[in-house]
């Protein structure tokens, strides 16, 4: 098993209120090496925080993540720095991500630099075979990143992730800012190089289209927790909790004599500073009864690796 996350959680304290976020409560799922796991769930559900607490962008209020079965989920300076080695992270806004003061070529360098990997010479050029990889030119090197097109961007920030040769790519939106046809164009490129170069990676994205079309497994999360677990086939085909079935049912058809309105959610998640006990989406449920509202669901089996967690499945 390459990652596991055993029971993730993160919490925020509201300034000026006893209150807590729970932006991550008792998140579990694991990767075997190779595969595409996608987290998914609406703005505000915790999947880029679960993406920030493993890359160690904040630290885990409790919980453990594993590394190849090492426990990496505190860290010394030193034990961070082993671990990035392993594990990089593409960004949502390409723009954003990429200092402006910096030319691709001293963009991509830097990883080797800091890690005294190779020659200069030997930087040199796989900065060159850095380039090549994500279908850009070699001239784009002098280039800064105000000289580039989203997707263009896109494709350095995936270069610079791919520059220590990592085993895990966690990817945070990172297709979501890019029009629908450099989506594509970025989507297919990530598929080539997982294959080419055996990566892992942990996928977040609010789109279930791209989930679908890149992901082996998919968690589904609702206020800070994993509603459901399983294959892409399972949970796209057989999906088992309220709230997966309500996301897939209001994806657009393409089928032009389809006219029917989507079933909507009624109205809005709960703040997940909010103490109230049993099922978190039983407001929005239509289904819900006494129950839910009194004792949360528990993560439980309904299939060869496919979970859910509720009451009535």
């Amino acid at each position: 098993m390459l990652l596991e996350i055993d029971g993730l959680k993160k919490y925020f304290p509201v300034p000026g209120s006893k209150k807590t976020v729970k932006a991550v409560d008792g998140v579990s799922f694991s990767l075997e090496g190779g595969e595409s796991f996608g987290l998914v769930g609406e703005s505000g559900c915790g999947k880029s925080t679960v993406a920030r607490t493993v890359m160690h962008l904040c630290r885990p209020t409790d919980g453990r993540i594993l590394m190849e079965g090492r426990d990496v989920t505190r860290l010394s300076k030193k034990g961070r720095r082993d671990f990035l080695r392993q594990a990089q992270m593409v960004f949502q806004d390409p723009y954003a991500s990429l200092n402006p003061r910096r030319t691709v070529f001293r963009t991509l360098v830097e990883p080797l630099d800091i890690y005294g990997l190779g020659t200069r010479k030997e930087r040199e050029r796989r900065v060159m075979e850095l380039l090549e990889l994500v279908g850009l030119d070699a001239r784009y090197a002098k280039r800064y990143p105000h000289e580039f097109s989203g997707g263009q961007r896109q494709r350095v920030g995936i270069a610079r992730a791919l520059a220590l040769n990592p085993k895990l790519v966690i990817l945070d939106e990172a297709v979501s800012a890019l029009d629908v046809s450099i989506q594509s164009q970025i989507l297919n490129l990530l598929i080539d190089l997982r294959q080419g170069l055996g990566l892992t990676y942990l996928f977040i994205s609010h789109d279930l289209s791209v989930i679908e079309y890149l992901c082996d497994k998919v968690g589904v999360m609702y206020l800070g927790r994993l509603v459901e677990f399983g294959s892409s086939g399972d949970v796209f085909q057989d999906s088992r909790h309220p709230y997966t079935k309500a996301l897939l049912q209001a994806i657009p058809s393409l089928d032009p004599e389809d006219r029917g309105e989507p079933p909507l959610l009624p109205g809005e998640a709960a703040s997940t500073a909010s103490s109230a006990g049993g099922c978190p989406f039983a407001p929005r449920c239509a289904y819900a009864a006494g129950r839910c509202h009194e004792e949360a669901p528990a993560l439980r089996e309904v299939g060869a690796g496919h979970s859910a967690s509720c009451h009535f499945l």
